[in-house]
Parts: structure tokens; sequence; C-alpha cells
């Protein structure tokens, strides 16, 4: 395999383990939020932080699929683009 091709295969991991944190942010924004329980928004900065931290992993993630032909090895293996 290609280091191209593994590059690809890593990169689009990560991709889908952003997605599933993304998820889990959101649920934990959601339960941190919920006025009607005990100890609502006492985790308003650490989510937020966590918000800012994600997107700009995001990003970078994103950049790094654009880099060294990453997205025509994505495309060969997956039929699509990154």
């Amino acid at each position: 395999m290609k280091n191209t091709t593994m590059k690809a295969a890593t990169l689009a991991d990560m991709v889908g383990l952003l997605n599933q944190l993304e998820c889990k942010l959101a649920t934990l924004d959601a339960l941190d939020r919920d006025f009607t329980q005990d100890g609502s928004f006492d985790l308003t900065d650490q989510v937020s932080t966590m918000t800012r931290s994600l997107s700009r992993l995001t990003d970078a993630v994103v950049r790094a699929n654009r880099v060294n032909g990453v997205d025509a090895e994505y495309d060969h293996l997956f039929g699509g683009t990154a």
C-alpha cells in the first residue's frame, strides 16, 4: 500500500472519529443545558472550549486531506471526495 493511500485511509478514519466526537459533544451540551436537573450549566465553559478545539482540529484534518494528493487517493479508495 502506498504512503498516500495509508494517509487517505487514516484521515478518513479521523473524519469518522471527529463526527462521533461532535455527536457526543452535542449530547453533552444538551445534557448540560437541561435546567430541570441539578448541575445544569456547570460545564458551559468546558463545552465551549471543546467546541472551539474540535472545530480547529476538524479544520486541520480537512486541510490535511487537501495536501499531497490525499484527496485523489481518497477518491480512488472510497469513490468520493473527503
